[in-house]
């Protein structure tokens, strides 16, 4: 993990140098972070759509295995 982060600041400090000496590779990088931030973005809304219906499957299943015991319950009267 701490050699990704290394790889990482050195890749940003050489991307910083590069961008002030050429703005249209700035221009480019931006627009490229731009992209990858919308892509994220959409990854996220994407998870947590996932997420909210795991939730709903749990408390469902949750609710079936209620139902379940009870009648078992039932049953054994």
């Amino acid at each position: 993990m701490k050699t990704l982060v290394k790889i990482s600041i050195t890749l940003f400090f050489f991307s910083v140098a590069a961008c002030s000496s050429n703005p249209t590779l700035s221009e480019q990088m931006a627009s490229h972070g731009k992209q990858l931030v919308e892509e994220g973005n959409k990854q996220w809304e994407e998870g947590s759509k996932m997420v909210e219906e795991g939730k709903d499957k749990v408390q469902r299943g949750n609710r079936l295995l209620e139902d379940a015991k009870h009648v078992e319950h039932d049953h054994k009267k």
